[in-house]
């Protein structure tokens, strides 16, 4: 019982604010959460399509490294210059041929073997000679007869047998790195080698032997520097780069744009365990968040393999994901503000229109108190025109009766009192049910005028609740309420509409009427104004117009609301054409009305007649106009179109029905 007299105690207002606060907030709230999921997605999957692209474009700048080395060293092995060497025995000349194709092709190494695999000849060490290469894969596809370019993993020894310097750049020592897996190792000796080699025949082909080069990738920065540079130069998050590249020998950083806190290369360090697992382990690639040395990174990973097939090191790229995580947390936060600001300002604007609109409801509630108590004295004031302001001023006028109906009784109670004493009795029994019939009666009149100003408040709960289900899923368990509610205020708006259209039908006033004299009314209803000073008005107006039945008045409202969305459309400067003519073939007649304003892009077309929607800007038109014009058209049963291209103007068409001609009368 405490619960229901709460309830009842509850005024109208607050219901109203409450209830417009829980549908508003949990609208806002949805599609707060929804734009933020939006945004976050869109700048992370932007992001992952740009390490995507930098990853490919790094592996092609590989294989076209990998296809210049192949080249260069097959334009060597064909050529005479080798073969006329080693048919001669000119050390010198070999030499010189070697060493001028190291240092064009930008090998580290370059050497010449025998049929066998020995190597006969060394351009960065002639004198060592003898060492067996025939078991490098890219050597042993030279001496089968195919010129071959891969990337290989080359002992210590053998970068050593090729250069010295080339086994102390190999080398590493591991450096530990969180989320690693930890390594069995504490070093690394072998080098990653792009190498290609070509088969050397004589004359009569014969395989003399095998020109092979390398370029070793250990400590080597062209790569990962140019795509860096291409890509990512000048972009920082704070002290660090956004973008990073990495060459890894096995899990193993061999050559990197990315820094240690110490602002070094992290030379030495480790690929994470899942992307070890993904790529080394399974031969697959890694797209996404990765822990890189210090930081996460948005990253892709892709294998490099051997001549054979096998998985010997990593290509990589990334973006620092901070650096994008901090933009996607900027937007969420001003869009939670912006949204926080409207709704403080719906609040206050939804408080004042409630309060406008219930505070006469307020004073009714007052005076029906004071009725109650006896009191006749406390009038209502009726506020802005309205519903309300109608029940305010039949509230008053039923006071006002009240009043007077009282003072006649009181008077004629006193008179009969004086005439009649000896039947007081049943003079106070019927004196009382008077009163009871008046009371009833004030009831009653109150109640249909409140029926009779319901009205307005019913249709705003209704479309408040309709708008509300459009937003709500099929599946929310609160949909079926919110059903109930619309049902049960649509039957309440029925009943009161029947009351208040009884005594105010309107209809169409249907007379025989001439589209060109309407349009020269209206014209001269608008061309006067300011807003069409700068507007050049043409005329081709079809003399022989058949007529038609029509509302004059409202098709001079259609034809302003036309004119003055086509100057505002040309921005109060250009040109407004206007034609007439019949088309007999389809009975009915036509009025185009062409402006050279900005258009209407297609896609806004279907929606243009639709209640509420504009394409002008926010506070510059209501939406109404256009949709007025089609209902007044339709209910003349013509029909209204629109054809424009944007940046050329726009062209309203409107068709009625011509006049049936009056039958004659027979003579």
């Amino acid at each position: 019982m405490r619960l229901k007299f709460s309830l009842r105690r509850t005024s109208l207002k607050a219901q109203l604010i409450s209830s417009y606060l829980v549908i508003l907030g949990a609208g806002g709230l949805i599609t707060s959460l929804v734009g933020s999921w939006i945004v976050s997605t869109t700048i992370m999957r932007q992001a992952g399509r740009s390490v995507e692209d930098t990853l490919a474009m790094a592996r092609t700048l590989y294989e076209q490294q990998l296809a210049t080395l192949k080249q260069a060293v097959q334009l060597t092995a064909a050529g005479r210059t080798i073969q006329d060497a080693l048919a001669s025995g000119d050390r010198s000349a070999l030499q010189a041929r070697l060493q001028g194709v190291r240092a064009d092709a930008g090998f580290d190494f370059v050497s010449l073997t025998d049929a066998g695999g020995r190597v006969i000849f060394r351009a960065t060490r002639p004198q060592r000679e003898g060492q067996q290469v025939g078991s490098i894969p890219v050597v042993r596809s030279a001496l089968d007869g195919r010129v071959a370019a891969a990337t290989e993993i080359l002992t210590a020894q053998q970068l050593e047998d090729e250069d010295p310097n080339l086994r102390a750049r190999a080398y590493f020592r591991l450096v530990p790195t969180p989320r690693a897996k930890p390594a069995a190792r504490a070093e690394q000796t072998t080098g990653m080698v792009l190498m290609a080699a070509a088969p050397v025949r004589n004359r009569r082909g014969e395989i003399l032997g095998a020109l092979y080069g390398g370029v070793l990738l250990n400590r080597n920065f062209a790569l990962v520097d140019r795509v860096w540079e291409l890509v990512f130069k000048g972009d920082r998050f704070g002290e660090q780069d956004v973008g990073s590249v990495t060459l890894f020998q096995n899990d193993v950083r061999i050559a990197t744009t990315v820094k240690t806190e110490t602002g070094e290369r992290a030379l030495g360090t480790q690929v994470s365990a899942e992307v070890y697992d993904a790529v080394l382990g399974r031969g697959g690639s890694w797209h996404g968040p990765a822990f890189v040395v210090r930081d996460w990174y948005i990253s892709g990973y892709e294998p490099i393999r051997n001549c054979q097939g096998q998985v010997i090191g990593v290509l990589y790229t990334g973006l620092l994901e901070k650096a994008y995580t901090s933009v996607r947390d900027r937007v969420i936060l001003s869009f939670f503000a912006i949204a926080t600001l409207g709704f403080i300002i719906i609040i206050g604007v939804t408080y004042y229109m409630i309060q406008a609109i219930t505070r006469p409801l307020g004073e009714m509630v007052a005076a029906t108190e004071s009725i109650a108590a006896g009191r006749f004295d406390h009038p209502v004031s009726a506020g802005a025109p309205g519903e309300i302001a109608l029940l305010a001023e039949s509230f008053n006028t039923m006071l006002k009766s009240l009043r007077q109906m009282k003072a006649d009784l009181e008077e004629w109670a006193r008179t009969l009192e004086e005439k009649v004493r000896q039947r007081t009795e049943e003079l106070v029994a019927m004196h009382d049910r008077v009163a009871q019939s008046e009371r009833l009666a004030s009831l009653g009149m109150l109640a249909a005028g409140v029926a009779h100003e319901i009205n307005n408040p019913l249709g705003g709960i209704l479309s408040l609740t309709a708008l509300s289900l459009e937003d709500m899923k099929p599946e929310d368990p609160n949909r079926e309420n919110l059903e109930e509610v619309v049902r049960q205020t649509q039957r309440c708006r029925d009943i009161v509409r029947g009351l208040l259209e009884f005594s105010r039908q309107s209809r169409v006033r249907m007379e025989l009427a001439d589209l060109n004299k309407i349009l020269e009314d209206a014209l001269a209803l608008v061309s006067r104004q300011a807003q069409f000073f700068n507007v050049q008005l043409v005329m081709d107006l079809d003399p022989k117009l058949p007529s038609v039945m029509a509302d004059r008045s409202e098709f001079q409202q259609v034809f302003i609301n036309i004119l003055v969305n086509a100057v505002q459309a040309m921005e109060e400067r250009g040109t407004i054409t206007i034609v007439t003519r019949g088309l007999p073939a389809e009975g009915c007649a036509e009025v185009r009305i062409s402006d050279t304003g900005y258009g209407i892009p297609p896609e806004r077309i279907p929606r243009l007649f639709d209640p509420f929607y504009t394409t002008k800007i926010s506070g510059h038109g209501t939406g109404l106009g256009l949709s007025i014009a089609y209902g007044i058209v339709r209910r003349h049963q013509g029909a209204i179109s629109v054809e424009s291209q944007v940046g050329k103007g726009s062209t309203f068409i409107i068709r009625l029905p011509v006049a049936e001609p009056a039958p004659e009368t027979p003579s």
